[in-house]
């Protein structure tokens, strides 16, 4: 069972080893998710009965798994709005029996209350689409008519795409949950019927992807992440994701990936703009990225400090990426607060490092859920069984700092006032072409990728433990932290010479046990000043994103509350302009 489900959410094929050109060719890829949804041996699911059922030969297997896909209802959000998706694209291939028994879920079947904003944005859109081509006849839970939905529906979305545009997403670049914004603003895309909710679900749906390409390095979203699921059977595969299988039907790189909401993707005859394909694609100088978003809505006081937005910076280089947000906690679980990221040598295997604090706490979920903490932790827990294990690979934490340079990047962590788990653990490379732990000298642990060269430098005593046959670090130091320090084999040239430059940096920790202040002088002869939830300099000089900016950086630029994304492309900008509704090349 398992296995299926993995073959299914990701699917590695030989043709990432294969040259790009051979992926070029969006047809051939088209077919090849199309055969694969068709024809694979996986469990039934939405998009495999969809597949079917539009297919000539399979359609009465594909029937037979809708029938058997709605004779069990269940409440959660994804799985009406995935229902609600293959309705939309094979109801005149449905009986009427299956089209009764769909629109009776409907009218009997409340789902769970929403929690996510994707989950809220999936609600709104599988419920206008429902309201708008259900018979006219046709009842809802909710105890409205069709026209009071889709007016409900119509102005949660047009207001959500309004506020993501001018003042930034809450789940933002998120791998996982990124698909099912997308996979909503193609469905609205294409069978809307209000021509101004069309539009600007178009325009959204490239906003989002040009959002994405810019965080985008061969398969991988990389950086930090508002949320992303890791369960057990994927974990540290950054190609594991729904975005990943975006990529691959529209951009052709990276490794070859199925999921479900590139299917329903394919369907639709949308086309991302050139501009976008370039910026995820050609990489030719490295580039800083400032990007402006906003936390999870906190429905009240708790323990954590309420902010208005996130900032989150990235380096992107053509061989590797570090991406950060300044850590502390601004989602109730799944947050991402920062990784480096590459591209391996071999395509199916982990290519990020990271440290985090597995903060599980009852009161961490009270600012964002309406339970009472236990019950809260109880039903986390019941969807997330990892969510407080010691080994989670995600999850933020408001005694994290992170401070984050170019390729340089201090994460500090005081866990003096932490019950539950008060230590780091670091998720290292599997299987890297050579690793130097040097505790006895340098005290760096130095590692060698193939392309790209990390140097990780811990603050206190720390161990390498064996998880799952993947080296993890632990450290049990209440005052704690780690220097990561990156670069590509074309500037440091050798692994020998790598380690030669990273032992002759400064480190001075002189102030850490007293105040928790970190001086480094970089590779590059820059220096960091870090205090702990205080003061952060490059020489000097505090840095930080322009407080008018939403975008900013030399590939991608939004002015705050504009509403207008500038792609600055080869041969010229490209805008995005959600007022004048068009995407327009600059003048």
């Amino acid at each position: 069972m398992k296995a299926k489900a993995l073959l299914f959410i990701l699917f590695l094929s030989i043709a990432a080893t294969q040259p790009v050109a051979a992926q070029l060719d969006i047809s051939v890829r088209r077919d090849s998710i199309r055969t694969f949804f068709t024809t694979a041996d996986i469990d039934a699911n939405y998009p495999a009965a969809t597949a079917r059922v539009l297919d000539t030969v399979h359609r009465e297997e594909g029937l037979a798994m809708l029938g058997a896909l709605t004779s069990s209802v269940s409440p959660d959000v994804i799985e009406r709005f995935q229902m609600t998706a293959s309705y939309i694209h094979v109801r005149p291939q449905l009986s009427d029996s299956l089209r009764e028994r769909i629109e009776s879920i409907w009218e009997f079947f409340p789902i769970r209350p929403l929690q996510g904003e994707h989950e809220r944005v999936a609600y709104y859109t599988a419920l206008y689409l429902a309201s708008t081509y259900f018979s006219p006849d046709a009842h809802f839970f909710n105890g409205k008519s069709r026209e009071e939905n889709v007016h409900d529906a119509q102005d949660f979305l047009l207001n959500w795409i309004r506020e993501s545009t001018e003042r930034g997403q809450r789940e933002f670049d998120s791998p996982t949950y990124a698909s099912m914004f997308f996979m909503s603003m193609l469905l609205l895309r294409d069978f809307a019927r209000d021509e101004d909710l069309r539009l600007r679900a178009e325009l959204m749906a490239q906003w989002l992807l040009a959002d994405f390409a810019h965080d985008y390095l061969n398969g991988s979203y990389c950086g930090a992440h508002s949320r992303e699921k890791r369960d057990p059977a994927t974990l540290s595969l950054p190609v594991a994701n729904g975005m990943s299988s975006i990529a691959w039907l529209y951009f052709g790189d990276g490794p070859r990936v199925y999921g479900r909401a590139q299917y329903f993707a394919l369907l639709s005859d949308f086309q991302p703009h050139p501009a976008i394909v370039e910026l995820a694609t050609v990489r030719r100088e490295p580039y800083e990225s400032w990007e402006r978003k906003r936390p999870a809505k906190q429905i009240r006081s708790g323990l954590v400090p309420v902010v208005d937005d996130v900032v989150r910076y990235t380096y992107m280089d053509p061989l590797y990426a570090l991406g950060s947000i300044p850590g502390g906690k601004v989602q109730a679980r799944e947050q991402h607060s920062w990784d480096v990221t590459w591209i391996p040598e071999d395509p199916t295997s982990a290519a990020n490092l990271f440290v985090m604090h597995p903060w599980s706490d009852p009161a961490s979920l009270l600012p964002f859920l309406p339970h009472s903490d236990e019950i809260a932790f109880r039903n986390i827990g019941l969807v997330d069984p990892y969510y407080d294990t010691v080994t989670k690979m995600v999850g933020g934490s408001p005694f994290e700092d992170v401070f984050q340079h170019r390729n340089t990047l201090i994460a500090l962590y005081d866990l003096e006032e932490v019950k539950r788990f008060p230590l780091i653990i670091g998720y290292l490379p599997a299987d890297p072409r050579d690793m130097r732990v040097d505790t006895l000298k340098s005290g760096w642990i130095s590692i060698n990728t193939g392309d790209v060269y990390i140097g990780m430098y811990p603050l206190k005593k720390f161990r390498i433990a064996d998880s799952q046959g993947k080296p993890l670090f632990v450290s049990n130091e209440l005052r704690n932290g780690v220097i990561v320090q990156v670069i590509g084999r074309n500037e440091a040239g050798s692994f020998k010479s790598f380690m030669q430059k990273l032992h002759k940096t400064v480190i001075d920790t002189s102030a850490f046990d007293s105040d928790m202040r970190i001086r480094y002088t970089t590779m590059d002869g820059e220096k960091l000043d870090f205090t702990y939830h205080g003061q952060r300099t490059v020489n000097g000089n505090t840095i930080g994103m322009a407080k008018d900016k939403l975008f900013d950086s030399p590939r991608l630029t939004s002015e705050l509350g504009s509403g207008m994304l500038t792609i600055h492309a080869i041969n010229g900008d490209v805008i995005i302009d959600m007022h004048a509704l068009e995407i327009r090349q600059s003048q």
